[in-house]
């Protein structure tokens, strides 16, 4: 279900439970490469970028970031975390799909470009920590 065609109690109940398992993965440093590449080449929003890459993003998370995914699916579709790995994974697709909302872009694109760059400056922090030299 679209966050915006729910009511503001459900949408802000989901967007509560969805900021840790979102949060988990915007850590995940090979999926924000990903994605900031996809930006740059097709020159777009990091919302729009999101919203084309989930064929990919989706097989790259069910892989990586499995955990995260299925409470993100469970969460939009309504269905128990028990019920999400037994779904096939065009019914997965289907439901980020129709989960993904361009009424909210508007809403998420400052913030969403905001998170990538505090994304990519905690990496380098963290790199940098480490004893090496980190990119942003």
């Amino acid at each position: 279900m679209k966050i915006s065609e729910m009511t503001n109690d459900q949408a802000a109940d989901a967007m509560i439970r969805l900021a840790e398992p979102i949060g988990a993965i915007c850590d995940d440093e090979e999926a924000v490469k990903m994605i900031d590449e996809y930006k740059h080449r097709y020159k777009m929003p990091l919302f729009y970028a999101v919203g084309k890459m989930i064929p990919t993003l989706v097989g790259y998370l069910l892989k990586k970031r499995k955990a995260e995914l299925y409470e993100i699916i469970s969460i939009l579709s309504g269905k128990k975390k028990s019920e999400i790995g037994k779904m096939n994974f065009a019914e997965t697709v289907s439901i980020l799909r129709d989960s993904y909302d361009d009424t909210l872009s508007v809403f998420f694109r400052s913030s969403g470009s905001a998170l990538l760059s505090a994304v990519k400056k905690s990496s380098a922090i963290s790199s940098a920590t480490a004893g090496t030299a980190g990119t942003p």
